[in-house]
């Protein structure tokens, strides 16, 4: 069968050196498909009701697709981040938070959730470094995992109680 017309052409008429732009971080898959802040992060809004909501896998491959489009934004590793903890795949949600990390060293949702992560590892250490740093980042704790950071440390005088039972409602704003 012989189509005509646009159906017929499914080869993407991209400029040759488009490969090289890309892995030179020159230009997003967002910039490649035209996507622009508003759009992405209305696809994001869509992502945080899905997490608020539960669906965390649905959630979870929205901000995989939000992440592959645009990878220099942390806000986007941050909730993919949030969705692997919340699913328990915590190699990945440290991964997550770290690279969230690497592009806004202030990003407190990310140092309180990879701080959590650490301290579950018996890393507490860094991760009381971490909760304490995003304590000093949002010292009026408008976010709520920055006060979800100070109960953290208050807790029994020092001693840290399970992150878990902590953990259990969205940790950011």
């Amino acid at each position: 069968m012989v189509t005509t017309g646009p159906a017929a052409n499914t080869k993407a008429d991209f400029p040759g050196d488009l490969r090289a732009q890309l892995v030179r971080g020159e230009v997003t898959l967002a910039d490649v498909f035209g996507l622009d802040r508003e759009s992405l992060y209305e696809i994001a809004r869509l992502g945080y009701a899905l997490l608020n909501s539960g669906n965390l896998r649905e959630a979870k491959q929205i901000y995989s697709g939000l992440v592959a489009a645009d990878p220099y934004d942390s806000v986007f590793h941050c909730h993919l981040a949030a969705a692997h903890h919340w699913l328990g795949e915590l190699d990945d949600a440290f991964q997550e938070y770290s690279e969230a990390l690497n592009l806004n060293f202030a990003n407190v949702d990310a140092l309180v959730g990879r701080a959590e992560i650490q301290i579950s590892r018996g890393e507490l250490a860094a991760g009381i470094a971490a909760l304490r740093q995003a304590i000093e980042i949002d010292l009026e704790s408008a976010r709520t995992s920055t006060a979800r950071a100070r109960a953290l440390l208050r807790a029994e005088n020092g001693r840290l109680i399970r992150i878990t039972s902590l953990s259990k409602t969205f940790p950011y704003d």
